[in-house]
């Protein structure tokens, strides 16, 4: 017995020893030694040529800056690489890649070879952010240096699409949905547009796709209806302007408010807001859709007093809440038909009555120039705060 437990001793003795020396032989690579890229933007240069600009995160005890950024020219994203490696003391590598930012002007020439070569890149994740810069990338990623180093770009960069995803103000713009979109016949991509203001990069709009081209632009008051229209809400916030006459018959007469108001439109904003879209092709023959919306909200604020403590004083901001969103989602599905962009996904609701037969590009192109639409907005103010 004691000669087994003496060679079950020296076996896993063996085993232990031969695991140490493997994991010696593992290649290994220390962060001194590597610089991790954390943002990337593409540029047209010149013809058949694009400029990249990395922003690079350094763990370099001798280096002053955080960060770095590193341009260079070449024909395609492995040329930039090689080219990128050659200013970098450090050998580069995509793990860490969190945004890419493709220049207008190539955005709207088309993009699918440089996403392409995100997706071939197996270090690279599908959660990466895609967005659109409003004038050059290098622009973008050059507010790196106006800080000095004060401003980690890739994690600003990263977080401030983050927080406004979570925050519903705009879609979610990662490597997998752009894909999904594109590759989907019957809805169009979107991704934000950035821009710099002073020393800081903000989100101007959302650009629309048609495939893989940029071919219009969302300001940022219409991001709500297509948010609502392509997505959902499950806890927004959306600020609605009128006329002073529209809201007269419930405006309350206090003498502990201003007698006199600061603007010339009644504002109210409203939060929490829930909403649910339902889309259906109610006519196949005729091509007609029906888009109901409702949503549930509270309101939040108002810069005139209100009075909301009468059930008829809350039907009536309904209605106009109805009326005024309907008005502006007509004019944006409208609009989508004219630009022959499917942001939405009204061809993937088309393709769900073909029982089972595959519609492609070309056919949704045609159909989709005669489709109506019918709009019916809900709006249901389940709280009015502490005003009431």
């Amino acid at each position: 017995m004691q000669k087994l437990h003496k060679c079950k001793l020296i076996l896993w003795t063996i085993c232990l020893m031969t695991m140490v020396l493997c994991a010696g032989c593992l290649q290994q690579k220390p962060l001194e030694k590597l610089g991790l890229i954390t943002t990337s933007g593409y540029d047209l240069e010149g013809k058949n040529k694009i400029k990249g600009t990395v922003v690079v995160q350094k763990f370099d005890p001798m280096t002053q800056a955080a960060t770095i950024v590193i341009e260079s020219i070449a024909k395609t994203s492995k040329g930039l690489r090689q080219q990128e490696n050659l200013k970098s003391n450090q050998k580069l590598v995509s793990g860490q890649l969190r945004s890419v930012v493709y220049s207008r002007e190539l955005a709207e020439k088309g993009i699918i070879q440089l996403v392409d070569t995100l997706n071939r890149d197996a270090a690279i994740g599908n959660m990466v952010y895609l967005t659109i810069a409003d004038k050059s990338a290098s622009e973008i990623l050059q507010v790196e240096n106006k800080n000095k180093g004060r401003l980690n770009l890739g994690t600003y960069m990263y977080n401030l699409i983050k927080q406004n995803v979570e925050g519903e103000q705009v879609i979610s713009p990662t490597l997998h949905e752009f894909n999904h979109n594109y590759y989907d016949i019957g809805r169009d991509p979107v991704l934000p547009i950035l821009k710099v203001k002073g020393k800081d990069v903000i989100i101007k709009g959302v650009g629309l796709f048609k495939d893989d081209r940029l071919v219009d632009e969302l300001r940022q008051g219409d991001l709500f209806y297509l948010k609502i229209l392509a997505d959902k809400y499950n806890a927004g916030t959306k600020e609605m302007g009128f006329k002073t006459e529209q809201l007269e018959k419930i405006i309350l007469k206090n003498e502990n408010y201003t007698k006199k108001p600061i603007f010339s439109k009644i504002y109210v904003t409203v939060d929490n807001i829930r909403s649910k879209t339902k889309i259906k092709l109610v006519d196949k023959k005729n091509l007609r859709f029906s888009v109901n919306v409702n949503l549930d909200s509270r309101v939040l604020e108002m810069t005139q007093a209100l009075d909301l403590g009468k059930p008829a004083s809350i039907k009536l901001l309904e209605s106009k809440f109805d009326h005024a969103m309907k008005k502006k989602m007509e004019e944006l599905l409208v609009h989508f038909k004219e630009m022959g962009i499917d942001p939405i996904g009204f061809g993937n609701e088309y393709e769900a009555h073909l029982r089972g037969r595959t519609i492609t590009k070309k056919e949704w192109d045609r159909v989709y120039k005669d489709v109506t639409f019918d709009v019916h907005v809900k709006n249901t103010i389940e709280r009015t705060g502490v005003i009431d």
